[in-house]
């Protein structure tokens, strides 16, 4: 095959990279999909996924995850993918690695209903208490971000939102953005709580239950593991299932020893906010200025 024929076909190109370890791969099995972050390229295909990481950064973060995970099988309840697979090539478009996908259905807010309700509660918060449990100490060694860089990405949001919004906010809407930031950023009890080892990018289509819609059988969709904030997690989770099922799930998690206190709710909030920011910010980088992926972030932010 030419090679112009490779670099204008994505899938090619990745099937060839992924051929080394799953022979006759064909690139019509394949979905690519360039993550909202820029970090990575996730390739899909039955059963399996793989993710080519995109910057020096993203490659550490997928080392870190790879390590991680392993230690993290057995100690949260739902299975957990394996980032055992892979290929480290010095080429970053070539270097990857892969996971079988553990089985079950998305849980979409559909399924929860009054039959399974309680009992899905009852499995995410234990999910949370026991992932949050996990020893930063030990995650930290194998890897994962320090509490120190999480700081510095909210930095470095601040500046880069606040970039964009200018040309696009009122007066007085732009000076409400930056002061919110300023005094987020001065909030010592943002930065001084206990961190905890978190999942990151908690969504609908990474929390799998069984058929029947009876428990949680598997968590997936680890690229923001990191130690953080354990509010992130949360304000993930209300977002997707909203403020009823979300504050339910954060009731329990108390229940089962997990500090679950009023600073806590204080700080899910203000991460769902930090959250509307980082979308503006996403949508401005991959669609542009005057895209409509931009005015509806902005709506949310509003």
């Amino acid at each position: 095959m030419s090679e112009a024929a490779v670099a204008s076909d994505p899938r090619t190109r990745y099937a060839l990279a992924l051929q080394e370890h799953f022979p006759g791969l064909s690139p019509s099995d394949l979905t690519v999909d360039q993550q909202p972050d820029g970090e990575f390229v996730a390739v899909d295909w039955p059963d399996w996924q793989a993710l080519f990481p995109q910057t020096e950064n993203a490659a550490e973060q997928l080392a870190a995850i790879a390590a991680i995970m392993p230690h993290l099988r057995g100690f949260v309840s739902p299975a957990v993918p394996l980032w055992d697979t892979a290929s480290l090539g010095r080429d970053g478009s070539r270097s990857w690695r892969a996971a079988r996908r553990p089985e079950g259905r998305p849980l979409q807010p559909e399924l929860i209903v009054d039959q399974n309700r309680e009992r899905l509660v009852r499995d995410l918060a234990g999910f949370f208490h026991e992932l949050h449990g996990f020893s930063v100490e030990r995650a930290r060694s194998l890897g994962a971000a320090s509490f120190r860089s999480w700081r510095d990405e909210h930095e470095a949001l601040a500046r880069r939102s606040q970039s964009v919004l200018r040309p696009l906010l009122s007066w007085s809407r732009m000076t409400w953005a930056r002061r919110w930031w300023s005094r987020f950023l001065d909030d010592d009890a943002l930065w001084t709580h206990e961190p905890a080892l978190v999942h990151g990018s908690v969504g609908v289509d990474r929390l799998l239950v069984d058929p029947l819609v009876q428990e949680l059988t598997a968590v997936t969709g680890w690229r923001g593991l990191r130690v953080a904030d354990p509010a992130l997690d949360f304000a993930h989770l209300v977002d997707a299932y909203g403020t009823e099922l979300g504050w339910r799930i954060v009731e329990h998690y108390g229940q089962l020893g997990s500090t679950a206190d009023a600073a806590l709710f204080r700080r899910i909030r203000l991460q769902q906010t930090v959250t509307r920011f980082r979308d503006v910010v996403t949508a401005a980088d991959r669609h542009g200025a005057d895209s409509q992926a931009l005015a509806d972030a902005l709506n949310r932010l509003r």
